[in-house]
């Protein structure tokens, strides 16, 4: 196994078992079994390793939407990429939740991890069947970025206590299903709408 992915597993380890999820880049180098410059030589900082942590939070989702090539047209396959995305952050969440936290520390680097999340929906949204004709282009210019931004916003809410994991994966289902409807063919349209009235009666909060 190649030093850098030695370094973000190890990293995984840490925060999954440290009770603040947090570690320092000697604690991080022991674990790792690597010398103490070795993280810094892959990834130049400790804000570094938090966004290559995401970067493979967002290659797992990919391939676990990948492996089960779901079918339908774009609008399926967006809800069903929601849905394996929402899993996988699910599967450890202590990490998940360090991670995309770090993701909103102030840093002299900006991010980039909006790029390759928009990827992942554009990956759903595919060849784009099920949107109007007419949309198809705009449709392409701004839809991932969107389903990006709305993603990020519920995982937001749900790390900073305001929306339990039971009330995720129907939160956000009711806003990619809001940003999907105006560029929904006509004969899409009424699926959509009834998919948001169920998400959203599911996504409310029963307190």
């Amino acid at each position: 196994m190649q030093a850098r992915e030695v370094v973000l597993d190890a990293a995984e380890r840490l925060l999954d078992r440290s009770e603040n999820s947090d570690f320092s880049m000697r604690e991080l180098a022991a674990e790792a079994g690597v010398g103490f410059a070795t993280p810094f030589n892959h990834f130049g900082s400790k804000n570094a390793i938090m966004q290559a942590l995401s970067t493979r939070l967002i290659e797992r989702m990919a391939a676990r939407y990948g492996a089960v090539s779901p079918a339908g047209d774009a609008i399926d396959r967006v809800l069903a990429m929601g849905e394996f995305a929402i899993a996988q952050t699910l599967e450890r969440p202590v990490i998940a939740k360090a991670v995309v936290s770090s993701l909103s520390v102030l840093s002299s680097t900006p991010s980039n991890v909006r790029p390759k999340s928009q990827l992942l929906w554009s990956l759903a949204l595919g060849d784009y069947a099920g949107i109007a004709g007419d949309m198809s282009r705009l449709a392409q210019a701004v839809l991932p970025e969107q389903l990006a931004y709305s993603f990020r916003g519920c995982l937001s809410f749900w790390i900073a206590g305001e929306l339990g994991d039971d009330r995720l994966a129907a939160t956000f289902e009711t806003g990619a299903c809001t940003i999907l409807l105006g560029f929904a063919a006509s004969e899409r349209r009424p699926n959509l709408l009834e998919r948001i009235r169920e998400a959203s009666s599911n996504a409310t909060d029963p307190t």
